[in-house]
C-alpha cells in the first residue's frame, strides 16, 4: 500500500514538471514571435536614409602634387678669421652691420711687426753701402789689372764680395716684403659684400690663426636646397619655374642646378634653387618645393568621405541602385593617392555610377535611401 501511494506521487510530479515546461516553451515562442513581428513592423515603417551622391566620372592617369622639404640658404656664407695669431685691438663691425667687399673689419696688435720693419729697413741701408763699396772696390782692381798691376785673383775676390753684397741686399729687401704682406694680414677685410651674423670675439683677445671672429652671410639673392629622391629627379629641369612655399610666403623661384651625384647616406639628389626676393627671409626658414607628378593609373577622384574600411587592405563605398527605388550597393576600391580631402581610386566603379559622398559608416549594403535635396533635381529620372 505505502509504495503504491510513493509511486502515484512520482507519477503526479512528472507530470507537473512536463506540464510547466510545456508552458515556459509555448511562453517563450510566443514572445519570441511577438518581438519579431515588431521588429519587422518597425523595419518596415523606418523611412529612407538620405544621402548626398555625386556622379563618378573615369579618367585616364591623375596628377598629384609633391612636396618637398628643404632650408634656405644664404650662396655665400664665410666664418672670417685671421690666418696669423695675435691680439685683437679693434672690432669694426658688430652682428647686423652691412659691409662691403674690402671693408676692415677688424685689425691684431702689429707693433712687433713695425718695430722690425723699422730694424730691417736700416739694415738695408747698411747693406746698400756695403754693395756700393764692392762695386766701387771691384772697378779699381779691374783697372789695376788691365794695367798688370794687380794680381786676377784680386780680381775674383773682390767680385765674390759685389756678388755677395747683392744677394745681402735683395734678401732684405725680400724679408721687407714678407713683413709688409705680414702687416697686411693684421687687417681682417670683408672677402664679399654682407651682413655679419655673429660675432665671436672682443677687443683685447689673443686669437689662433684661423679662429673665427666674425660670421659673414652674403647679401646676394637667396637659395633653397632640397632633397629630392632619385626617383622624383625628373620632374626637374634646371631653368625652370617652380613655386615655393616659406610660411605663409608665396615664391617664385628658379631652378639653377641638379647635383651630378646621389648622397650615400640619404640616397637623394640635391637641388638648388634660386629665390627672386630675399624678401621677409633668413636663411636656415624652412621651405617647402612644390611640383606634379603624374599617375599612370584608370580611376576616378572621390571624396575621402567616401572611403569607409573594407577587407584585406581595400576599401569600400556606396553606389545608388536605382533598379526597384533606391538601394545601396557595395563596392570595394583601391586607393592610389589621397591627400587628405580627395582620394584617386580604381576599383568596381563605372561611369556615372551614383557615388554616395558621405556619412558611409551609417550605412549597410541593401539599405533604402533617397536623395538628398540638392541630389533630386539631378536624379535622372531614380525614383524618389
Amino acid at each position: 500500500m505505502t509504495i503504491e501511494s510513493t509511486e502515484q506521487g512520482k507519477g503526479a510530479s512528472t507530470a507537473l514538471y512536463a506540464a510547466i515546461a510545456i508552458f515556459v516553451v509555448g511562453l517563450t515562442l510566443l514572445l519570441f514571435a511577438a518581438g519579431l513581428n515588431g521588429a519587422t513592423q518597425k523595419l518596415a515603417e523606418h523611412p529612407p536614409t538620405a544621402v548626398s551622391t555625386k556622379r563618378v566620372t573615369l579618367q585616364n592617369g591623375f596628377e598629384m602634387p609633391v612636396k618637398i622639404y628643404g632650408l634656405i640658404e644664404s650662396p655665400k656664407a664665410a666664418d672670417v678669421s685671421f690666418d696669423t695669431s695675435g691680439q685683437v685691438i679693434a672690432i669694426f663691425a658688430d652682428e647686423g652691420d652691412r659691409v662691403q667687399k674690402g671693408d676692415v673689419l677688424a685689425k691684431l696688435d702689429n707693433d712687433r711687426l713695425s718695430a722690425r720693419l723699422v730694424e730691417l729697413n736700416a739694415t738695408l741701408e747698411r747693406t746698400r753701402a756695403d754693395l756700393t763699396l764692392a762695386e766701387l772696390s771691384e772697378k779699381r782692381v779691374t783697372v789695376l789689372v788691365e794695367k798688370k798691376l794687380e794680381s786676377s785673383q784680386r780680381l775674383d775676390e773682390v767680385k765674390a764680395n759685389t756678388a755677395a753684397a747683392s744677394a745681402q741686399v735683395k734678401e732684405i729687401e725680400a724679408s721687407i716684403e714678407s713683413l709688409d704682406v705680414e702687416q697686411t694680414k693684421t687687417a681682417l677685410l670683408a672677402p664679399f659684400s654682407g651682413t655679419i651674423s655673429a660675432r665671436y670675439f672682443d677687443e683685447g683677445s689673443v686669437v689662433a690663426a684661423g679662429a673665427a671672429l666674425l660670421s659673414l652671410t652674403s647679401d646676394a639673392p637667396l637659395q633653397a636646397r632640397f632633397a629630392v629622391p632619385a626617383d622624383m629627379v625628373s620632374l626637374f629641369r634646371v631653368g625652370e619655374k617652380v613655386a615655393l612655399n616659406v610660411d605663409a610666403l608665396n615664391i617664385e623661384a628658379m631652378v639653377s642646378q641638379l647635383s651630378p651625384v646621389r648622397n650615400r647616406q640619404t640616397r637623394t639628389v640635391d637641388i638648388l634653387v634660386n629665390l627672386s626676393s630675399n624678401a621677409g627671409l633668413r636663411p636656415g626658414d624652412l621651405a617647402t618645393l612644390i611640383g606634379q607628378r603624374h599617375g599612370d593609373s584608370n580611376g576616378s577622384w572621390i571624396p575621402a568621405s567616401a572611403l569607409s574600411n573594407g577587407l584585406r587592405g581595400l576599401w569600400r563605398v556606396f553606389v545608388v541602385s536605382e533598379q526597384e527605388g533606391l538601394n545601396l550597393e557595395s563596392r570595394t576600391v583601391e586607393v592610389i593617392y589621397t591627400d587628405g580631402e580627395r582620394a584617386f581610386v580604381r576599383g568596381a566603379l563605372s561611369e556615372g555610377d551614383r557615388l554616395v559622398t558621405s556619412g558611409t559608416h551609417k550605412l549597410s549594403p541593401g539599405q533604402a535611401v533617397k536623395l538628398s535635396e540638392g541630389d533630386v533635381n539631378s536624379a535622372d529620372g531614380a525614383t524618389r
